[in-house]
């Protein structure tokens, strides 16, 4: 079954949980909210977070893992700061999406002009009512920056299920998660791989999971404590890298400089802290803590964590 991940992103918490309540069943509440959907032969997962605007880091793992955005424009028809900042976030990583107008508020038009000059411009626009079932997610499909090639599963959570072992959740960003891989935990000790023993997707037992699930690996072989620094699992495949040349696309929206300075790098699922230093016109090398999966085409945002005005400095990829 293919499966899309879809992040929700929007300012009015009471909003969004409405919207996602009306369009799919919750599964989630700890950390991001996850909700599920399957129609039409796929499998939707729709991300959430409460955090924000207070924090940022959420919306920008959200951003990060998803193949597909709903934004959901403001009913006061006028553009927040928060708001703005979504946006920016949103054309950083280039996703496509869907321009959500709730309850006939604001005018198509008005919401174009809004968001002229960003990749939200360019959304196809759907008119809706907040309680509606009903949703067109035709236009959502797999992004085409993820890897061709290898299993990569981002892990956000892992725990001890007592009498079953060590259980990391996560997303299978690329190839298949199979019982009885071997998934190598990165960053983690070389050479050293644990194995699947099983795997849920949605408390069901299944004996396989492609990209865009939403899993949870029974792993053998690891304690729970070993892996509280491994933010993905690979098949092996993947270069690993702590110094990844990206090609900086600065937003035009971010004032301050980037280079030669203490900011944070989002990449798929997990941010880290970076210093980037000049290599060409616009190539930069980040100096990471950690050795990370590379692949060419890797989509990634800088943060600027302590930014006043946007906490957004631009999206980047890897050379």
């Amino acid at each position: 079954m293919e499966s899309v991940i879809v992040g929700v992103f929007g300012t009015d918490q009471k909003t969004k949980e409405a919207f996602q309540s009306s369009i799919a069943k919750k599964s989630e509440a700890e950390g991001i909210a996850v909700y599920h959907r399957t129609e039409g032969g796929r499998r939707y997962s729709f991300l959430d977070t409460t955090d924000y605007p207070n924090r940022v880091q959420g919306y920008a793992r959200i951003a990060s893992i998803c193949d597909h955005a709903l934004y959901l424009f403001p009913k006061s028809g006028k553009l927040s700061q928060p708001d703005g900042e979504l946006a920016v976030l949103l054309e950083s990583f280039g996703i496509p999406g869907t321009l959500e107008l709730i309850d006939g508020s604001v005018f198509p038009t008005t919401a174009g002009f809004a968001l002229k000059g960003t990749v939200l411009s360019s959304y196809r626009v759907e008119e809706r009512p907040l309680a509606s079932s009903s949703i067109d997610l035709s236009h959502a499909r797999s992004r085409e920056d993820w890897p061709s090639g290898g299993t990569l599963v981002y892990v956000d959570r892992v725990f001890t299920v007592k009498g079953a072992g060590t259980v990391a959740l996560g997303f299978v960003l690329s190839g298949t998660v199979s019982v009885h891989t071997q998934l190598r935990p990165v960053p983690g000790q070389e050479d050293f791989t644990v194995d699947v023993k099983g795997i849920q997707v949605n408390d069901v037992d299944v004996d396989s999971a492609n990209r865009g699930m939403r899993v949870g690996l029974l792993l053998r072989g690891v304690d729970a404590k070993e892996l509280e620094k491994s933010h993905w699992l690979d098949d092996g495949n993947f270069e690993l890298s702590d110094t990844p040349t990206f090609r900086l696309e600065k937003s035009r929206y971010y004032r301050q400089e980037v280079l030669e300075r203490d900011v944070h790098i989002q990449l798929p699922g997990e941010m880290l802290p970076a210093r980037l230093s000049a290599m060409g016109t616009s190539t930069v090398s980040a100096s990471l803590p950690v050795r990370v999966p590379v692949w060419e085409g890797l989509r990634a945002t800088i943060i600027d964590l302590n930014g006043k005005v946007l906490r957004i400095a631009g999206g980047a990829t890897l050379c």
